[in-house]
């Protein structure tokens, strides 16, 4: 990589890792604060992010996640994988509550001011297909993708929200909640044994 790209993305980072700060403190994403924070100029940030919603999304979206593979690794039996992955994506939108309630907010803004609606969630959705594999071969493939996407409406934090939020429950009674319905979906989806 040239020298020049190389200070390009290390600028780059450095904006983002800024703008995750403030979220996790809290605070809202300006390209002022974000100038401040990672010591550069204003007319940096502005050059990479000219609308601060869009990089408390990029933010958002540039936080490592485990790999599938990693994450499935040592479950054959399709429920424990699928189980591993609800819980995980639920457990990292803990983890990152203040990011993604920021990013929650930011993409439902953008999507009421251009009139379109852009793909969240992508990363979960691919997650529960790689955990369905075993049994991928088995189903009808319009049952494979539809027990995939409402997999995915179990977790992350739009679930989240709904159970911290709207239902007010505990962690522990969250979990049970969420297991209950990720086994409603299989029971009525994954071929009989």
């Amino acid at each position: 990589m040239a020298p020049r790209t190389n200070q390009k993305n290390r600028t780059r980072e450095a904006l983002l890792a800024a703008a995750r700060e403030l979220m996790s403190e809290g605070e809202n994403v300006t390209l002022a604060k974000v100038a401040e924070r990672a010591k550069t100029g204003r007319a940096t940030v502005y050059r990479y992010f000219s609308d601060p919603g869009v990089l408390a999304l990029d933010a958002t979206l540039d936080i490592e996640v485990m790999p599938t593979a990693e994450l499935l690794e040592g479950l054959e039996d399709v429920r424990n994988r699928v189980h591993a992955v609800a819980r995980y994506y639920l457990d990292f939108s803990r983890k990152h509550e203040a990011f993604f309630r920021q990013f929650l907010a930011e993409s439902l803004k953008a999507s009421l001011q251009d009139g379109t609606v852009k793909m969240r969630g992508a990363r979960r959705v691919a997650a529960f297909g790689k955990a369905l594999e075993p049994v991928c071969s088995s189903m009808k493939l319009s049952d494979y993708e539809d027990l995939t996407l409402r997999l995915a409406m179990t977790t992350g934090i739009e679930q989240f929200v709904i159970l911290e939020d709207i239902l007010r429950v505990d962690q522990q009674k969250g979990y049970r909640l969420q297991e209950g319905l990720v086994d409603a979906l299989l029971n009525q989806y994954l071929p009989k044994a």
